[in-house]
């Protein structure tokens, strides 16, 4: 078992953002366009400062950071994906440094275990509707199940998706596994990430999919025939945290850009690109309601993933 010493625990989150040199890794399953624009503003105002990332889906990345943890030299001083369970089972080993939510007008409800991890903008799950394919759109989660929608909806792999695992748990403590059943024998289909099934929503594959808001915009920005559908009975609010690991070589700087990740800049880039600010006062991204109501999401434990995985013929 890995045991790393840290003299301080605690490194503070303030509104300023620290001049300084050195290098961050950060392990994220963001869209590796938005988190390169996020990097490039951040090493804009701190110059000698050098981000290395390294994205993929959150299953692939929290498989990784698991084997460098068990090898003992795990890599990233930064973590930010979207399982929240996974901060939850690193903050109980220690393996998080607390930052003080000390940010001006920050809602304290995102700052997770007192400062461990921090949601910095906000995503949901949603309904998609490609119009063109779908005539009346679905107004909730179990309209998705009506005959009209047989052979037309898709939802991203929750093995490699951190969102679809927090909608399979979400759905499935709410509606039953049973949910599920019913939606493959109504046709579901699952295709490996959410720009991969965004994009084939685009082109018309599917006429519907159970996807993220912020991609769709994405893809309304380009021009796509699509609608995002906040579904009545709520859609999905996918926590997306990020955390600065207790191993970090320059804490200070890595607590630095989760500050930023908070500063105007930032919020108005991720309201650029789709997603809902966290910060109050901030743009909302256009399209955008101006309230969304979520459901609590509940990531799919492994007896649900593995009831999933043989319902699809999935690997785990």
């Amino acid at each position: 078992m890995l045991r790393i010493l840290v003299p301080s625990m605690v490194v503070a989150l303030s509104l300023g953002i620290a001049q300084g040199q050195g290098n961050l890794t950060l392990y994220t399953s963001e869209v590796l366009s938005d988190v390169n624009a996020l990097v490039q503003a951040f090493q804009a105002e701190n110059p000698g400062v050098r981000v290395q990332v390294f994205r993929s889906g959150t299953g692939e990345v929290v498989a990784k950071l698991r084997a460098e943890l068990e090898a003992g030299n795990p890599q990233p001083d930064l973590l930010w994906v979207a399982n929240e369970a996974y901060f939850q089972e690193l903050a109980g080993r220690n393996l998080l440094r607390r930052i003080p939510p000390t940010v001006t007008g920050f809602p304290i409800q995102y700052a997770y275990r007192g400062g461990q991890y921090y949601e910095v903008r906000l995503l949901y799950n949603i309904i998609a509707v490609n119009p063109q394919k779908v005539s009346e759109a679905p107004a909730s989660w179990r309209d998705l199940l009506k005959p009209a929608y047989r052979n037309l909806l898709a939802m991203p792999d929750p093995n490699f998706s951190g969102a679809a695992l927090a909608t399979l748990g979400t759905l499935s403590e709410r509606l039953g596994f049973g949910y599920f059943e019913a939606l493959k024998a109504n046709g579901l289909a699952v295709e490996q990430s959410n720009p991969v099934l965004q994009q084939k929503l685009s082109r018309g594959e599917y006429g519907l999919a159970i996807t993220t808001d912020f991609g769709v915009r994405q893809e309304i920005a380009k021009g796509a025939p699509l609608r995002v559908i906040y579904p009545k009975d709520g859609p999905i609010l996918v926590p997306t945290p990020i955390g600065v690991a207790s191993w970090s070589k320059n804490p200070g700087l890595a607590s630095s850009f989760v500050n930023f990740l908070l500063s105007p800049r930032a919020q108005a880039l991720f309201a650029e690109r789709g997603y809902h600010p966290v910060m109050p006062g901030a743009p909302r991204p256009m399209g955008a309601p101006e309230k969304v109501v979520g459901l609590k999401a509940q990531a799919a434990d492994e007896a649900i993933l593995a009831r999933f995985n043989a319902l699809f013929g999935l690997r785990k």
